[in-house]
């Protein structure tokens, strides 16, 4: 008997975005879950209205409608998450830290390739036995947020495209001001790590629950996010 509830769709969507590392096809999902052809794009705007993930307008020519399914990107970035044979493209500094908790550390070293700031120094960082460690770079890289979380989803492709990754905490300032946008927060870079692993790690499961509003004030908390920033 098919599963016809969304979350089977989602979980499906993680499985073969961590196995083809793209999101699937209108018909590759429908193979995967048995539902009607006609029947996926429904489901997926229902995961869209609970920000699941975000779709391609109507009539863009992609093979897939999944535009953006949180770590994983579709579109080329300047985040790349690399595992063996493996790479996947992430929406932002968060995302690449965050697929990189999703995958298994028995599979070998994970790399994530980046730019600071998306258009500086080369930095690549590796995880290996649940530890970052710095590659290229130094070991002053921070991520720095321009948007309060209570502001994410008003435009989360805005959102994402801010999350950076800076070789030191001197650089976000003036990229904002050179670039145009607002100062925001920044977190060093073990903090960016547990946030990810705590906010990732268990998103391909089936039964993933997204976290309550108090629990995610109780993570920021506990990693010291406890500026006016976070509150949501």
């Amino acid at each position: 008997m098919m599963d016809e509830h969304p979350s089977n769709v989602r979980y499906h969507i993680f499985k073969f975005c961590l196995e083809h590392c793209h999101p699937p096809s209108i018909g590759e999902l429908a193979i995967l879950t048995g539902q009607p052809v006609d029947k996926i794009p429904e489901i997926l705007r229902v995961l869209e209205q609970e920000k699941h993930l975000v779709l391609y307008k109507e009539n863009v020519p992609s093979q897939t409608p999944i535009a953006m399914v949180h770590p994983f990107a579709h579109l080329p970035t300047p985040y790349v998450v690399s595992q063996g044979e493996k790479s996947w493209f992430a929406n932002c500094a968060w995302c690449a830290f965050g697929l990189a908790s999703m995958l298994s550390s028995t599979e070998g070293p994970i790399q994530i390739q980046a730019r600071s700031g998306s258009v500086g120094q080369e930095l690549r960082f590796e995880i290996l036995n649940g530890s970052v460690s710095v590659i290229t770079g130094t070991q002053n890289a921070v991520i720095h947020f321009s948007v309060p979380p209570s502001q994410w989803w008003n435009d989360v492709r805005f959102t994402c495209s801010t999350i950076q990754v800076f070789e030191s905490r001197d650089e976000p300032e003036e990229w904002c001001e050179r670039y145009g946008f607002d100062k925001g927060e920044v977190i060093p870079l073990d903090t960016m790590w547990k946030l990810a692993k705590a906010w990732y790690h268990d998103k391909a499961n089936y039964d993933y629950k997204r976290k309550s509003h108090s629990e995610v004030q109780n993570l920021y908390t506990s990693l010291g996010m406890t500026s006016s920033f976070w509150a949501s």
